[in-house]
């Protein structure tokens, strides 16, 4: 892999490639008018000499192209530098090709026909994600030079940034203000009841907090739809726990959210997704986060639904015990729970968006 380089703000360098010199044309117009500096390609090859010869932050490139796809392109530019950004144009007749390049590690997709608003938001939070990779690998070192007192700092505005991340992620959703809030206490929370260290503990709460972070990759007319989803949205929705997963990748700080990110829709029975997995094949932190996410959930309205009162949440908890979920987290859950879901003891710092209130 390459070493990867920041780009000034404002100045990202961006390839756009299609077949179709109209798109192109006018893909590359508007990107320059956001501020980008943008080149063009019509093919996979002649994208790949681009790739080779220029310093890039972000391709954008379609699928469906005669000699190398888009999904080919991807590999090979995945393969060279895994953090070069990378966003797919389809057609929505093409949805399971887009489902299959972010199986590969695609950043996001744009569904054809989309409008030039919808591509500056989708190129922003790329090139965000870009400067998170390397922001990380800042903070990887500065951990290992600085004091004591200096690393509680860092550690500090850390949290703290994960948690405004986190609360950005969630604004998408009109709904589900301070769930992630929650969500992270809860699982605090039972983490405390389970005996778990304070590391461990600690990438607990990392996990709640980016546990949807894959939402990204969800169009906002799917999140905020109020009534059933089609089977092709609830597709997308379902992948949501794996794009969130390869999010996560190849960033240090945030790799141990990991499992709780990638499991927190499994079932212990094996009826979840995105893989089905089933018992001790689920991590701890799925399993833990799959409790407090539900009953977040359960509290919160939704478009589709009202919310639930709390006693008919705790006994839908109850009764999925052994199904659902592990019937040891839901032990913890629900003695952690009779305590009112204390936070105190926490060997590391809660940061204040997460504080209890109150």
């Amino acid at each position: 892999m390459s070493e990867s380089k920041q780009t000034e703000p404002g100045k990202a360098k961006i390839l756009v490639v299609d077949d179709e010199p109209a798109i192109t044309v006018a893909l590359a117009k508007r990107l320059r008018r956001d501020g980008y500096e943008c080149v063009t390609a019509g093919s996979g090859d002649e994208a790949l000499i681009r790739f080779s010869t220029d310093n890039l932050d972000l391709v954008i490139t379609d699928i469906r192209m005669p000699g190398m796809s888009g999904i080919e392109l991807l590999k090979e530019i995945k393969r060279r530098d895994a953090d070069i950004q990378v966003i797919m144009m389809t057609a929505y007749a093409d949805i399971d090709f887009a489902i299959e390049a972010l199986r590969y590690k695609a950043d996001d997709y744009l569904l054809k026909p989309f409008n030039l608003t919808e591509l500056s938001h989708c190129v922003g939070k790329a090139l965000e994600h870009r400067r998170l990779l390397c922001e990380s690998r800042a903070y990887q070192a500065a951990t290992r030079e600085v004091s004591p007192e200096g690393l509680l700092s860092v550690e500090r505005h850390y949290r703290q940034g994960m948690a405004a991340l986190a609360a950005a992620i969630e604004s998408r959703d009109r709904q589900t203000a301070g769930h992630l809030e929650r969500v992270a206490h809860y699982a605090l929370a039972m983490g405390a009841e389970l005996g778990l260290a304070a590391e461990k503990r600690r990438n607990l709460w990392l996990g709640a907090v980016l546990h949807d972070v894959g939402m990204v990759a969800v169009p906002e007319t799917v999140i905020n739809k109020p009534g059933p989803l089609t089977p092709e949205e609830w597709r997308l929705v379902r992948e949501h726990p794996l794009m969130g997963s390869r999010i996560v990748q190849g960033i240090p700080c945030l790799e141990p959210a990991h499992p709780g990110i990638l499991h927190h829709h499994e079932r212990w029975d094996g009826s979840g997704y995105p893989a089905g997995l089933e018992g001790d094949e689920i991590s701890l932190e799925g399993c833990v986060l799959a409790v407090a996410d539900a009953f977040a959930a359960m509290l919160s309205e939704r478009p589709y639904r009202k919310a639930l009162s709390e006693a008919h949440a705790l006994d839908e908890v109850k009764r999925s015990a052994g199904n659902r979920f592990e019937r040891r987290v839901v032990r913890a859950f629900l003695a952690a729970h009779e305590k009112g879901f204390p936070a105190e003891g926490l060997e590391f710092e809660i940061p204040d968006p997460l504080a209890k209130k109150g």
